[in-house]
């Protein structure tokens, strides 16, 4: 089930943010999304917004969040996707996606085919952290240390990180952005920020 809204909301004069429409998605399947989720009590929740640099600046993408009104929890994004209009399916993406952990391998090296890790590149997540809400972040699974660097001896390692995102250079783009949030709580309401900034409520039932 989807809900599809118009409301667009200007960041200190200089942000647009134009909410379209939200919707549970599958756990295990979605057009775009790489992430599986697995487990009852976790739900995946698409949100999509236009979003416009008025003076063409870059658009810090990791400000975005999820938040429970009522069990007082702010959600991380778990996964991001922005392109333009114009773009080719696959083609167009606005931001990197980096690591929060520096994994490496047992020679101390980055493993091949996972995002880098990059201290120099800023995650503003928790600068916009709520008094009283929890921060709740679900770190991606990549494989293990046996899938990503061929290791066929040793004890079999997880390589899990949470992840955040570069800011993008575009001015003027669509925002997919997944959520992962609880779904054993009796009650919930949800509401779409970008920093301090209410975007929309938020439903999916």
């Amino acid at each position: 089930m989807q809900f599809s809204f118009a409301q667009e909301v200007i960041i200190n004069d200089s942000l647009s943010i134009e909410f379209l429409k939200t919707k549970k998605t599958s756990k295990n399947f979605n057009t775009r999304s790489k992430v599986k989720v697995k487990g009852n009590e976790a739900k995946r929740i698409l949100t999509r917004c236009k979003v416009k640099a008025l003076y063409d600046q870059p658009v810090d993408i990791n400000a975005f969040s999820l938040v429970d009104t009522i069990n007082k929890l702010r959600y991380r994004i778990n996964e991001y996707i922005g392109y333009q209009a114009v773009s080719v399916m696959g083609s167009g993406y606005t931001s990197k996606m980096y690591l929060k952990k520096n994994l490496k391998n047992k020679k101390g090296k980055p493993y091949k085919g996972i995002p880098e890790y990059d201290a120099s590149i800023k995650d503003s997540f928790e600068d916009f952290s709520i008094d009283g809400y929890t921060n709740v972040e679900v770190p991606i699974r990549f494989g293990t240390n046996r899938s990503l660097a061929g290791e066929f001896s040793g004890k079999k390692k997880e390589i899990i990180s949470t992840v955040y995102y570069s800011p993008t250079q575009l001015d003027q783009f669509t925002a997919e952005i997944y959520f992962i949030v609880h779904n054993s709580f009796p009650e919930t309401h949800l509401e779409l920020y970008y920093g301090n900034e209410l975007i929309s409520e938020i439903e999916t039932d």
